[in-house]
């Protein structure tokens, strides 16, 4: 029994530790969140400018966004978290764009 007892209780200090180490490691790499834009506002923005939002997701402390622009060509942009302006990247397929037919 307190055999038991006792690795129940290391393994939720285990587990603690581990869920610790991982909230850290998120905040470390994307940064509080009172400091960046949350995706309702992201996606307003971008809907503002014309575009039809597919995916947003946070990445590495940016937002990484597939969208569809009014031409009904897929787009994808990184933008930055905090202030939602758009971050230079190279693309895979050289600067192509797609028509995006659901």
């Amino acid at each position: 029994m307190t055999r038991t007892v006792l690795f129940a209780a290391s393994l939720a200090a285990g587990l603690g530790l581990f869920t610790l180490g991982a909230t850290a490691q998120q905040q470390a790499t994307t940064g509080p969140a009172q400091d960046r834009m949350s995706i309702a506002e992201i996606a307003t923005m971008l809907e503002g400018q014309g575009y039809t939002i597919r995916e947003i997701e946070l990445e590495r402390g940016r937002y990484d966004v597939e969208m569809i622009d009014s031409a009904g060509m897929r787009v994808e942009a990184y933008l930055d978290a905090a202030t939602g302006e758009v971050l230079p990247y190279r693309d895979d397929d050289d600067g192509r764009r797609e028509r995006y037919d659901d």
